[in-house]
């Protein structure tokens, strides 16, 4: 019995440690990264983008200058053209863990919630992901590849 017990303590171990893993991404041109970013399902790239469905993720940044307020700036670039994704939502500090404003060197988390159409063809992309203040400094910005595919 002792021995089952131990055996579901090391698999329940895993399955957190798994679920916590980074997702990997590269710099923007311009800004900081995060310190960490964290795609539901994806610790490999290219990620998977379901369509029907929404893309979930949360990363971590040091604010770098103080701000008032956030706005997303999402472009995807596909066949080497890049277009600006209408991201629904335009106030990010709504998306903040600790709200807005922030001041420089405060520790952030921003949880994004992007939806993927069922009407976007299967292709490759690169999704660059931003976050632009009231001055427009950028105070976090990556991209990650990935791949929109059927569930």
């Amino acid at each position: 019995m002792k021995a089952v017990a131990a055996v579901s303590c090391i698999i329940f171990a895993f399955c957190i440690a798994a679920s916590l893993q980074d997702t990997p991404f590269d710099p923007c041109d311009n800004g900081p990264v995060p310190t960490s970013l964290r795609v539901d399902g994806c610790d490999t790239s290219p990620c998977n983008f379901y369509r029907g469905t929404n893309l979930t993720a949360q990363w971590d940044f040091v604010a770098n200058a103080n701000m008032k307020s956030l706005r997303p700036d999402v472009k995807v670039i596909m066949m080497g053209i890049t277009i600006d994704y209408p991201y629904p939502e335009q106030d990010a500090c709504k998306s903040l863990t600790n709200g807005c404003p922030l001041n420089k060197g405060d520790k952030a988390t921003y949880k994004l919630n992007m939806p993927i159409s069922p009407a976007y063809p299967s292709v490759t992309l690169t999704i660059q992901f931003g976050l632009v203040d009231e001055n427009e400094n950028v105070q976090v910005c990556f991209k990650m590849d990935g791949k929109v595919v059927n569930k």
